[in-house]
């Protein structure tokens, strides 16, 4: 199916882009739609990695205050995967591997790439790889970590996989890329294909 931009301007460009496009699509029925105006925020991409301790069956995640969930207090301080924007020339696992020592204070091990995808394609052009990895998680556990001049103030979490689990259960995972992390491992778990301990 065929689609046509007509227009595109940029309304703003700042840490991200804002872009206002007219464009008209080649409908199933196959006929075009009318000229359509719609809004776009344009995201370089970005990795992220889900960090397990196979030996302690526990999930290594971070905790940072981010904007997005400032209207919604409990989630403020959202508790996430290690995640960070790729840069030109750059490599997504590049990028997994300097979040994580950015983010975590370590690199994982065995990285295996989960997934690609949009996060919200009706209004965002950003889209995430996403990787799984090993980690040793000894004495990570509310760890201050990240990049002081990029405004980061970052802590450590080490949640066992109970808890994890019932988080997940419970419908307490407010992060869509931690959300998505999570169900793959939970699957790979019933599956037998993550190592772990006991």
């Amino acid at each position: 199916m065929k689609v046509e931009i007509l227009e595109q301007d940029c309304v703003y460009d700042g840490f991200f882009a804002l872009n206002r496009f007219v464009v008209r699509h080649e409908c199933f029925d196959g006929s075009w739609s009318a000229s359509l105006v719609r809004e776009r925020i344009d995201r370089a991409r970005a990795a992220a990695v889900l960090l397990y301790d196979p030996l302690c069956d526990s999930v290594v995640l971070v905790e940072q205050f981010r904007i997005g969930a400032v209207a919604d207090p409990p989630c403020t301080w959202m508790v996430e995967c290690p995640a960070g924007m790729i840069e030109p020339g750059e490599q997504p696992e590049q990028v997994a591997h300097r979040e994580c020592l950015e983010e975590v204070g370590r690199t994982p091990r065995n990285l295996d790439r989960i997934g690609e995808y949009y996060v919200s394609p009706g209004g965002s052009s950003e889209k995430i790889t996403l990787y799984y990895g090993e980690i040793d998680s000894t004495a990570l556990d509310g760890t201050l970590c990240g990049i002081a001049h990029e405004g980061e103030d970052i802590r450590v979490r080490v949640i066992p996989w109970g808890t994890m689990e019932k988080q997940l259960n419970d419908g307490q995972i407010s992060n869509a890329t931690t959300l998505i992390a999570i169900q793959w491992l939970a699957i790979r778990r019933l599956q037998e294909k993550v190592p772990r301990n006991g």
